[in-house]
């Protein structure tokens, strides 16, 4: 069940922790946000904007980037095509002028402007400072577990990347995007763990910065779930589950891939690559 606190494990000698916190997610809205026309196919990336207003997102198959409304409605007129394929993860920074987009395939992390909507930069992980520490982790030529995920600490304005599988992995970067300065194997020891999966299954698509708690939301493709993450403990939380309930059993969400929470409303919004839709979500606490 979401939220559900989990016992201490072994596992191959690792000690898995204890869960302390519990929440819950209550499913407010579901909203179709497929697009063929425009090609918006495959959501994959998402974030919200600074007066949580409006989201962005971004479909692997498109070179375009996309605004909705919270009701997941395209507005046309605010969406904007880019000379970049392959996109995967999106984040808006500082005032709402630029948004940060992963480029899966190259490893690279595009600026672009939004009030020009111009690509301002691009830079790949092997080009900044530090790439020595986790080279060995991005074989030559690239496999299809790259970068996956991107946010921004608003607190220091550094970044997060996250790349998906082979190990799942997590990037800090100093905000020119220029320096890594950090970097977690996320794994069972810090307790991500997945009740039907192998840990060398579970993989990592997106994640959003919680300014309240200073953490991390990571969301799980094929666990189909949220984790919290500390940072700062480097250890997990707690596991949320991702379902909907038609009446029956609740079903898990397929294929979630983008993530953006919203701190003081509290809503959790998550993005469904295999069906195209935006699921709007109430975060509880479990007491």
């Amino acid at each position: 069940m979401a939220g559900k606190n989990e016992p201490s494990l072994e596992n191959d000698q690792v000690r898995i922790p204890v869960w302390m916190t519990s929440m819950r997610l209550e499913l407010l809205r579901r909203h179709r946000i497929r697009d063929p026309g425009l090609g918006l196919n495959e959501p994959s990336g998402l974030t919200l904007n600074r007066d949580g207003s409006a989201l962005y997102t971004v479909s692997d198959d498109t070179k375009a980037i996309f605004r909705l409304n919270l009701q997941g409605r395209v507005s046309v007129s605010d969406s904007f095509f880019i000379d970049i394929d392959n996109l995967e993860g999106i984040a808006i920074r500082g005032d709402d002028s630029e948004l940060l987009v992963v480029q899966e395939a190259s490893d690279s992390l595009v600026v672009v402007d939004l009030k020009s909507r111009t690509e301002r930069s691009r830079r790949p992980l092997s080009a900044m400072t530090n790439y020595n520490t986790i080279a060995h982790h991005f074989p030559d030529p690239p496999e299809n577990n790259g970068l996956e995920g991107i946010t921004v600490n608003t607190r220091n304005d550094h970044v997060f990347v996250l790349k998906e599988h082979q190990p799942g992995l997590l990037i800090e970067l100093d905000s020119s995007l220029t320096k890594i300065l950090s970097k977690r194997v996320l794994q069972p020891s810090q307790g991500f763990i997945h009740p039907e999966l192998k840990a060398d299954m579970l993989d990592f698509s997106g994640l959003s910065y919680d300014s309240t708690s200073d953490t991390l939301w990571i969301i799980s493709d094929k666990g189909r779930c949220l984790f919290q993450y500390d940072w700062t403990g480097d250890t997990v939380l707690q596991r949320l589950d991702l379902t909907i309930s038609t009446g029956g059993k609740p079903k898990p969400i397929r294929k979630p891939e983008g993530v953006a929470f919203d701190p003081g409303r509290k809503r959790m919004y998550v993005v469904s690559d295999r069906d195209a839709d935006l699921y709007v979500f109430m975060l509880h606490d479990n007491c």
